[in-house]
């Protein structure tokens, strides 16, 4: 018998399988923690998720709303809305003229469970 790789998957065991479908890596300006997002397709539906290894906390900043993607969104709009709120809080930090710091960049931990 051939199996696709959705049928692989169906054993009731199996739980929140995902497809990996690209990688990007970048630094914010003046931190030098290196970022990486990775995006994913579960494997019975048609959206797309992601994971970034770290969040951004700076005291005093509020971070912005969530922006979430539809089901029908692509690649390019799901990683946009992966470094948004990064940028945003990042961008706000910078025009109260504090110094970028490592330390606003937290580890993610649910990024580790999806390599």
């Amino acid at each position: 018998m051939s199996w696709s790789r959705e049928e692989a998957l169906t054993d009731p065991a199996v739980v929140e399988s995902m497809k990996f479908l690209s990688e990007f890596r970048f630094f914010l300006r003046d931190i030098p923690t290196e970022i990486t997002v990775r995006l994913y397709q579960p494997m019975h539906s048609g959206g797309i998720v992601f994971r970034r290894s770290h969040d951004i906390v700076v005291s005093g900043i509020n971070p912005p709303a969530p922006i979430k993607c539809e089901d029908d969104c692509g690649e390019g709009e799901t990683l946009h809305v992966a470094v948004n709120n990064l940028i945003a809080v990042y961008n706000a930090a910078r025009a109260k003229g504090l110094k970028p710091e490592p330390s606003w960049l937290k580890p993610n931990a649910r990024f580790g469970g999806a390599s």
